[in-house]
């Protein structure tokens, strides 16, 4: 073969290469680092907050998180919005040991948590959170890869959770930022960065670590609220002798 022929055919490999690339992100996607797996937390204690002392609280919010911790080390449970079933939420859900599962695609990344079979849904696809989202546990969330980390932003989130078990409040302008990063095969990290003009002075920021559980499974975990309803309304119910009519009909009207 001569040498010109053998330099056309060489071009047409690399224009067949750059075609098949361009029509297959998939194979693209492949270079994103692979943080898939079932994870959950280090460390001796199983509930580590993300604010350990004096967070830095506007007037009216320090008022509310003195008034949810009344000179306890954690929230009373009589203000923890969880003590009445509510989800734990984001970023609380973080702050636990109970396990999640990150699941990638192209175009999501899906995070399934133990706790409440809670299920977060981030979007790798460039798009925007829609005007008048409503408000929500998990936000609204969106991706993107930046070398070895995936960077999250999620805003959208419910004032009526906390922060983590603490007390400390948040509102609705929260907005979370993580990098989450693998570290070595069986060790991944995510960096918080949580800025709530409403709430704090300054953004607080905090990093956590996770270990891989090749083993494990997600199971369903909604046990608290479960526990919560046997002990108070269980076993009324199940005797017949709650009365679940409304105050209009049993006041007969």
């Amino acid at each position: 073969m001569s040498r010109g022929m053998m330099s056309i055919r060489f071009s047409c490999l690399i224009l067949a290469a750059a075609t098949l690339l361009g029509n297959a992100p998939g194979l693209l996607a492949q270079t994103r680092p692979d943080l898939s797996g079932i994870w959950t937390r280090t460390g001796s204690a199983a509930n580590q907050p993300f604010v350990k002392e004096n967070p830095p609280l506007k007037p009216a919010a320090k008022a509310v998180y003195d008034e949810n911790r009344e000179g306890t080390d954690e929230g009373h449970d009589e203000m923890d919005p969880t003590t009445y079933c509510l989800p734990l939420g984001m970023p609380r859900i973080f702050s636990l040991n109970n396990p999640f599962e990150i699941v990638q695609t192209a175009r999501e990344v899906f995070m399934l948590f133990e706790s409440d079979h809670m299920q977060r849904r981030i979007y790798m696809d460039g798009r925007k959170m829609p005007e008048n989202y409503p408000l929500t546990y998990a936000g609204f969330s969106t991706g993107r890869y930046d070398g070895d980390t995936l960077v999250v932003e999620t805003a959208g989130l419910s004032d009526l959770t906390w922060i983590d078990q603490s007390g400390t409040p948040h509102s609705d302008a929260l907005k979370v930022t993580e990098r989450i990063r693998r570290t070595s095969p069986s060790m991944l990290e995510i960096a918080f960065r949580f800025d709530d003009p409403k709430t704090f002075t300054r953004p607080l920021e905090d990093t956590k670590t996770y270990q891989l559980r090749p083993d494990w499974s997600i199971m369903e975990n909604i046990g608290y609220c479960e526990d919560r309803f046997r002990y108070n309304y269980g076993k009324q119910l199940f005797k017949g002798t709650v009365d679940w009519q409304s105050p209009e009909q049993a006041a007969g009207r």
